[in-house]
């Protein structure tokens, strides 16, 4: 007998749930849209007859009572309270980055999780991407680095809205909104103390853009022992240095604000006689993966080579990722505690920088 497929209540409507979730859970025959949640009544109304989804809330918390809801997608702003009462209700989690906005928040969601028994991974799609995979199986080959760079200015956020149809009514209350990321800013504030809560606009380019390029660096190299350097170099803007254990420094550049007409987030690792350069594609485009740049000797010159992923999307094959832990019971690639290491990094980054009680605006 055929397995049903696995029922995916979606809390949170906007952007990459349009672009990225909503098609690839109705296109995947494993998994089906079981319920819409989001505080847009016209969002919910024109996704719901789109789909052909009845269940349709403004309270997630409804959407978590159904039985026909075995897993959720969380695509709020705010997701701490949204996977913890997932996790209590014993549905299976996939949280958009970041986990929370802080790690005292992040915390109890790993224990939980894991005394719940359920699937929860953070959606640092990046990780499943095949040229980054590549790549990481290359960068293995080079032994101990001599040094590493990762490097992230983004490019233009106003290009890839022409290539899709999204729906934005502005029927959210302007209140609404404003309470929930006073409320955000507020826990971030009292966080990062007194002495760096400047910093919290640079803070959340971490936890927002940054995160993937911690996710990535993570993934190929794992925690780093320490922060041994970070300054901020514009308002949305940091320099750090990362030390990986046995000395490997990594320089981490992140910015946001870019007009570039191209997408500039790479990875860099020099070994002794090889380069290895994993370029990421725009993050928006579907069936497109990273490129891994090779450049070593070829007798006494240089040579290099391009080895590319397989055109699939990045996004797609996290969501192929889940199910398969779902149905066999594997731990996923990207769990609720990497999640946590890099809430965990984000702080040291901006602890490690000179205390300022004066806040940076762009």
């Amino acid at each position: 007998m055929d397995k049903q497929p696995i029922g995916v209540g979606v809390i949170g409507c906007g952007e990459i749930a349009q672009l990225m979730h909503l098609p690839y859970i109705h296109e995947l025959p494993d998994l089906r849209i079981a319920g819409l949640c989001d505080l847009s009544p016209g969002t919910l109304a024109a996704l719901g007859d789109h789909y052909g989804v009845a269940t349709r809330t403004t309270d997630y918390r409804e959407l978590l009572s159904r039985p026909d809801v075995d897993a959720v997608v969380v695509g709020t702003y705010d997701h701490a309270n949204v996977v913890a009462d997932a996790i209590a209700t014993g549905k299976h989690v996939l949280v958009e980055k970041p986990l929370a906005f802080t790690s005292e928040e992040a915390g109890p969601l790993v224990s939980a999780a894991d005394d719940a028994g359920i699937v929860a991974m953070v959606g640092y799609m990046k990780l499943y991407d095949p040229g980054y995979e590549i790549g990481v199986e290359r960068i293995r080959q080079l032994g101990k680095p001599w040094s590493i760079h990762m490097h992230d200015f983004a490019g233009r956020f106003d290009r890839y809205g022409a290539l899709y149809s999204q729906v934005r009514p502005d029927d959210i209350p302007v209140e609404t909104l404003a309470a929930g990321r006073q409320a955000v800013d507020d826990r971030i504030a009292t966080m990062l103390g007194p002495d760096h809560a400047g910093y919290a606009g640079l803070y959340l380019t971490l936890l927002m853009l940054g995160s993937h390029d911690l996710a990535v660096l993570r993934g190929a190299f794992g925690v780093p022992a320490a922060v041994a350097y970070a300054r901020q170099v514009g308002p949305y803007q940091l320099h750090a240095v990362l030390e990986y254990p046995d000395g490997v420094p990594c320089t981490l550049e992140v910015g946001f604000g870019t007009q570039y007409e191209w997408w500039d987030e790479w990875l860099a690792v020099y070994g002794v006689s090889e380069e290895v350069r994993i370029a990421f594609a725009n993050p928006y485009l579907r069936h497109a993966s990273a490129a891994v740049h090779v450049r070593e000797a070829f007798g006494e010159g240089p040579s290099d080579r391009v080895l590319r992923g397989s055109p699939d999307t990045a996004f797609r094959r996290e969501w192929m990722h889940f199910l398969d832990c779902i149905r066999t019971g594997r731990p996923p690639r990207t769990p609720l505690a990497d999640g946590l290491a890099d809430l965990e990094l984000a702080r040291d980054i901006i602890k490690a920088m000179p205390a300022t009680t004066k806040k940076v605006s762009g």
